[in-house]
C-alpha cells in the first residue's frame, strides 16, 4: 500500500510540475515518493530482470551512462535510466516511477543509474548492482567532499559491501585503481599513447602515491593526474588495462582511436571531441564488453552518439552555432578550454558561475583553472551567474583584456547578449556550472524572450 501511494502521488507531482513549467520532473516526484516509502528505489528496481549498472565518478558520469544506455538498447535491451540529470536517490526514484505502472510494475530489462559519489553507499545498498563503472576522481565541491582521498574512501566503502559486483575502473587514475585492490572481479581501461602530453600543470590533484605517500612519477601524463604512473618506493603502478585506446586523433568536434579488446583492434569514431570523452567511451565499451555485447553493436551505437544535455550539446540559431558544456571543477574546466579554444579570436564565450549547493558553495577552484588561455582567444567574453564578480576578478588576474569582457548576473539577459554579440557564421560557447545549466534548460524549454532566436529541435 505504501509503494502504491508513493507512486501515485509522485506521478501526480510530475504531471503538475510539467503543466506549470516547474521543471521536468527529474527530482520532485522521487523526493515525494521517498518521503512516503524510503525503499521505493529498491522495490521498483526488483522489476528489472537483468539488474542494475551504476556509473559514478567526478567527471563524465552523464555521458558514460548515456553511452552505456545506447549500446544496451542497440543490443535489444530495454533500459531505464535517470537521464533527467538528478543523480541522487530522488532522481533514480523519479526515473523508475516514470516507467512504472500505478501498481509498481516496470517492463524494462536493465537499469543504468548515474550516481553522485557521496550517494554511492546508499544506492548500492538499495539495488545490489551487477556492475559499477568509476570514471575518475578529481577535486570537486570541496564543501561536500574535501580532497580526493575522502571521495575515494566513500566509494571504497560502497564497493566493499558488494564483493560479487564487477568493477570497471579507469586504470590511468591512480586514486581510482585503489578501489580494485582487493576486489575479485575488476576490469581496467586506459590509454596508451605517448604522443599525448598534458597542456596544463594546473589542477594536478594527486602528486603522491596513494599507498606510501612517496612521489608519483609519470611515464606519460595526459591531463590532470591521469596517465601512466609509477611509485619507485612501493612499486605501486598503473595496472595493465584490459581494454586500451591508442593512435588517437582529436579535433574540436570528433575523435578517433584504435581500441584493443582481447588483443583485437577496433576503430572508434566518435562525433564528439575531447580526450575526456575518449575515457567516457572506454568506460562504456569496457562495461558492455564485460556483459557480452558484441563489438560490432558497441561501436555502431557509439558512432551515432548525440551529446547529453549540456555536454558539448550544439544548437543553431540564425546561422550561429551554440555549444553548451558543463564545467564544475578545475580539471574538467581545463579540458573543456583546451578543446574549445579556437585558432582565431572571432568567437564568443559565455561563462556562468553559481555557488548553490548543487554547484558546490566553495568556488575557490576557479583559481586552478587555466583562464590564461583566454588572453588571446575569443572576440567577446560574457560573464554571468551568482558569482559573476569572482569570475571577473579571476580574468583580471589572468590579464584578459578588460575591453572584451562584459558582466551580466541575470543568465537570461547574459544569454541574449552573448547571442547578439556572436556574428553569423561564428560560434558561441557557453560554460555554465550545474545550476546555471539547469536555468539555461528552463529558458530553452520556456523560450519566452529567446523564442525569436532559438531553432528548437
Amino acid at each position: 500500500m505504501r509503494r502504491f501511494t508513493a507512486i501515485n502521488i509522485a506521478k501526480q507531482a510530475s504531471f503538475w510540475s510539467r503543466v506549470f513549467g516547474r521543471g521536468g520532473g527529474g527530482a520532485l516526484p522521487g523526493l515525494l515518493a521517498e518521503r512516503i516509502d524510503p525503499r521505493v528505489v529498491a522495490k521498483l528496481t526488483r522489476n528489472l530482470k537483468s539488474g542494475v549498472i551504476l556509473v559514478t565518478g567526478t567527471n563524465g558520469k552523464t555521458t558514460t551512462a548515456k553511452m552505456i544506455t545506447e549500446i544496451l538498447e542497440e543490443s535489444g535491451l530495454e533500459v531505464v535510466n535517470n537521464s533527467g540529470g538528478s543523480n541522487l536517490t530522488r532522481g533514480i526514484a523519479s526515473a523508475l516511477i516514470a516507467e512504472a505502472s500505478i501498481f509498481g510494475k516496470i517492463r524494462k530489462d536493465i537499469g543504468v543509474y548515474e550516481v553522485d559519489e557521496a550517494t554511492m553507499p546508499q544506492v548500492a545498498n538499495l539495488v545490489e548492482p551487477i556492475a559499477v563503472v568509476v570514471t575518475n576522481i578529481f577535486r570537486d565541491q570541496l564543501d561536500r567532499y574535501g580532497e580526493v582521498d575522502k571521495t575515494a574512501a566513500i566509494l571504497k566503502e560502497a564497493i566493499s559491501k558488494h564483493p560479487k559486483t564487477t568493477l570497471v575502473l579507469n586504470a590511468d587514475d591512480p586514486m581510482v585503481t585503489t578501489l580494485g585492490e582487493k576486489h575479485k572481479k575488476t576490469v581496467y581501461f586506459g590509454v596508451n599513447d605517448e604522443k599525448i602530453e598534458a597542456a596544463s600543470d594546473l589542477a594536478i590533484d594527486i602528486k603522491d602515491c596513494p599507498v606510501c605517500a612517496n612521489e608519483l612519477l609519470y611515464k606519460s601524463r595526459y591531463y590532470g593526474h591521469i596517465g601512466i604512473y609509477l611509485c619507485k618506493k612501493c612499486k605501486f603502478k598503473r595496472p595493465a588495462p584490459d581494454i586500451t585506446a591508442e593512435g588517437l586523433k582529436l579535433t574540436k568536434d570528433r575523435l578517433s582511436a584504435k581500441i584493443i579488446i582481447k588483443k583485437k583492434p577496433k576503430t572508434l569514431d566518435l562525433p564528439i571531441g575531447g580526450l575526456y570523452n575518449l575515457y567516457n567511451a572506454l568506460g562504456a565499451i569496457s562495461l558492455t564488453s564485460t556483459l557480452g555485447v558484441k563489438a560490432e553493436i558497441i561501436f555502431h551505437a557509439l558512432c551515432d552518439l548525440a551529446p547529453a544535455f549540456g555536454r558539448m550539446e550544439k544548437l543553431v540559431t540564425d546561422e550561429k552555432e551554440v555549444t553548451i558544456n558543463l564545467v564544475k571543477n578545475p580539471t574538467g574546466f581545463n579540458q573543456v578550454l583546451e578543446n574549445i579554444v579556437p585558432s582565431d579570436n572571432m568567437n564568443t564565450l559565455l561563462i556562468a558561475l553559481n555557488d548553490n549547493f548543487a554547484d558546490g558553495t566553495d568556488i575557490s577552484w576557479i583559481w586552478d583553472v587555466d583562464i590564461e588561455l583566454l588572453k588571446s582567444n575569443f572576440r567577446r567574453i560574457v560573464l554571468s551567474g551568482i558569482r559573476t564578480e569572482d569570475l571577473a576578478l579571476r580574468l583580471k588576474y589572468a590579464d584578459v583584456w578588460p575591453e572584451k569582457i562584459s558582466s551580466e548576473k541575470d543568465i537570461k539577459k547574459a544569454l541574449v547578449e552573448a547571442i547578439e554579440e556572436t556574428h553569423k557564421g561564428e560560434s558561441l560557447y557557453i560554460l555554465p556550472t550545474y545550476t546555471a545549466m539547469l536555468s539555461l534548460r528552463n529558458i530553452l524549454v520556456q523560450q519566452g524572450i529567446l523564442e525569436k532566436y532559438w531553432d528548437m529541435k
